[in-house]
């Protein structure tokens, strides 16, 4: 570091463009992530790759012409440079000092990147996945017109299809559909239930998975039944019915307690008030089954600490121990009850989520229009389809060397599965060419907790252990960097944040792995700050 703070280019930096090693750098915001993909970039044309074989891939157009733009406005200034003003700051990025034939290199990067049919490819994980499609729609199994719906006309589709089966369930109004209507309008007004919707639509390649596994929604609702411990038939009503029979509980001895609590303090006869009325009138125990809980368990549906005064006998008497017995049963029975609820909901969910997708799909195969997800999705199925995806490799294999990924902590498990089958022959054996061929990932997995576009913080460190594990076996190098150095916040900003997040603190729970820290340190070493 310097009097003023660190050096522009930090070690942590450097090791990060280290062309010759694949990198998985983490690294919080304001650490410089995108210098170092630029950097890395310029390091690998620097060192003669070419720039065609070199395949950025970024989530958002802004940040991939962000990035474009950086990395010509670098080269650009190169082009016109003369020795002594090139020679640092192509140093700065290779990390040590270039020769003549090094600059002369330099200054031509602009014209050989100007000269690229389609210029540097920087794009977005949409956008390479349509350009892949697109060369290969017959393997991929799309008509070769194809257009892609942006985001409005998806939504708009998207209505479509919900108001068709809205109108459809009207229709049959005795069918599953009104009934699966019915169960989720009594919990979810009208815009929770377009927000439903689009939660099922962007999971939907699960939701599919899901159901083909079983058979079905009558499949699928067997299994989350099985998975939730409710029987066949059983439901929120034949659980209460089973509950509120004579033999179901210690009818003699709750009687008792009764008695014993009118003795008692006014909590004690407030919950004799409550329990009589339910002993006593067999026909109506479900009517009155809410009311007889809430003298036994807290609004959390636990069993309360206290059921009797020692006025009425206290918790070790006879009395006491019925109480105590009976509102551990009705805890169970709520906690089933939950289960059948959940079940009922899930399944009415499940059953109106599927004929949306359905329809859904439907309209999108009448006009040959993909959404963004079906880009992905598409890509996928083609990259791991058994004799297509070995012609496809070969051909992406003869074009790319090296794949930087920008933001990875946002990368969702399809994303990273286009990833993993076109770096797949990077590391078997010598590959397509004998040339160093290196993955390079950055990004934060404290915002994967967000789950932006379904973003999971285990995926995200699972691709990195897979693709450590992949570099090793091939006898490369493998780099994993932290970024520390803040350049966006002040010392004493970064101390509070670090002192919040301690190691051992339950505020590091969720957003950091189990023992690892957080760490910062200030490039703007004398700003002021205060917390």
């Amino acid at each position: 570091m310097t009097a003023r703070g660190v050096t522009r280019t930090t070690p942590e930096q450097r090791r990060a463009s280290a062309v010759g090693a694949s990198v998985w750098v983490d690294a919080s915001a304001g650490t410089g992530k995108t210098k170092v993909l630029t950097d890395r970039v310029l390091a690998l044309m620097l060192s003669g790759t070419r720039a065609e074989a070199i395949l950025c891939l970024t989530f958002t157009k802004t940040a991939a012409a962000e990035m474009t733009n950086r990395i010509l406005h670098v080269l650009g200034r190169w082009s016109t440079m003369d020795d002594a003003a090139l020679a640092p700051e192509v140093a700065d990025i290779l990390g040590h000092e270039p020769d003549v034939h090094g600059l002369r290199s330099a200054r031509r990067l602009f014209a050989a990147v100007l000269d690229l049919p389609g210029g540097l490819r920087v794009e977005t994980i949409h956008a390479f996945c349509d350009a892949l499609l697109r060369r290969f729609p017959i393997e991929a199994g799309l008509v070769p017109h194809f257009e892609v719906l942006d985001s409005r006309t998806a939504d708009e589709m998207m209505a479509q299809a919900e108001h068709a089966l809205i109108r459809a369930a009207r229709t049959d109004a005795d069918g599953p559909l009104a009934a699966a209507f019915a169960v989720l309008t009594r919990d979810a007004a009208e815009d929770r239930f377009d927000r439903l919707m689009k939660a099922l639509v962007a999971d939907r390649r699960r939701l599919k998975r899901m159901l083909d596994g079983h058979g079905g929604i009558e499949g699928a609702a067997g299994a989350l039944r099985t998975r939730l411990g409710l029987g066949a038939g059983e439901d929120e009503a034949t659980i209460i019915a089973e509950a509120c029979a004579e033999t179901a509980f210690d009818g003699a001895g709750l009687r008792a307690a009764v008695q014993s609590l009118e003795t008692g303090s006014k909590t004690d006869t407030a919950r004799a008030e409550a329990m009589a009325p339910w002993l006593a009138a067999p026909a109506q125990r479900a009517d009155l089954f809410d009311e007889y809980c809430g003298a036994f368990l807290t609004k959390e549906e636990e069993a309360r600490s206290s059921l009797i005064t020692r006025g009425a006998g206290g918790e070790d008497s006879a009395a006491g121990r019925a109480l105590r017995a009976e509102a551990i049963r009705l805890a169970g029975v709520r906690t089933r009850v939950r289960a059948a609820r959940l079940a009922e909901r899930t399944v009415a969910l499940l059953r109106i989520g599927g004929e949306v997708l359905a329809r859904y799909e439907a309209h999108k195969a009448r006009r040959a229009v993909l959404d963004f997800d079906d880009l992905v999705l598409g890509a996928r199925r083609l990259l791991e389809r058994a004799g297509a995806a070995a012609w496809v490799l070969y051909k992406l294999d003869g074009g790319i060397d090296h794949i930087l990924i920008d933001e990875a902590q946002d990368t969702n498990p399809d994303q990273w599965a286009v990833v993993r089958a076109i770096a797949e022959e990077f590391f078997a054996g010598e590959g397509a060419r004998a040339v160093p061929r290196t993955i390079f990932a950055v990004g934060d997995a404290k915002q994967s907790i967000f789950s932006f576009q379904r973003a999971d913080p285990d995926a995200f460190a699972a691709m990195r252990d897979h693709f450590a594990a992949r570099v090793a076996e091939a006898g490369r190098s493998w780099d994993a960097v932290d970024l520390t150095v803040s350049f966006r916040s002040t010392p004493a900003v970064l101390a509070a944040v670090d002192a919040v997040f301690a190691a051992g603190l339950t505020a590091a729970d969720g957003v950091v792995a189990a023992g690892a820290t957080i760490s910062h340190r200030a490039e703007r070493v004398d700003a002021p700050g205060l917390v």
